[in-house]
């Protein structure tokens, strides 16, 4: 998981919008949102005026992934986020399956389509071919 991930999953276990988030830290409007689409990178800049506007958000576990999400001086029930934790990587797991599924799927029906415009072609040839005969 991404360091900009792991923001995600912070705003969303606080319920912070994104739009807030962006605002509080001066960010442009959909940059955030931008970034975690593409999986973007999250420089020191950022990195910087999220510490110091999101105090207990653990910069360490939001770099690597090690530790809790939450600094524990900030009173907050540690059982709480680590469910929060597990969950949130549970739902990001079954998503990418079922956008994995989606795009099977996808394929799947652009294969149909081609058969059955080959069908179509043949059919109209044949149609075509009967035609030419009885004439």
């Amino acid at each position: 998981m991404k360091p900009i991930e792991r923001i995600a999953m912070y705003l969303q276990f606080k319920s912070i919008k994104p739009h807030a988030f962006e605002k509080k830290i001066e960010l442009s409007n959909g940059y955030f949102a931008k970034q975690l689409k593409n999986k973007g990178s999250v420089g020191s800049d950022i990195l910087i005026k999220i510490h110091e506007h999101y105090a207990e958000l653990n910069i360490l576990w939001v770099l690597t992934g090690e530790g809790v999400m939450i600094i524990e001086s900030v009173e907050t029930e540690q059982g709480t986020v680590d469910e929060f934790t597990y969950k949130y990587q549970v739902e990001s797991m079954k998503l990418k399956s079922l956008e994995e599924d989606l795009e099977k799927m996808n394929t799947v029906v652009k294969d149909k389509d081609k058969i059955i415009t080959l069908y179509e072609f043949m059919l109209h040839h044949q149609t075509a071919a009967n035609s030419d005969l009885t004439n």
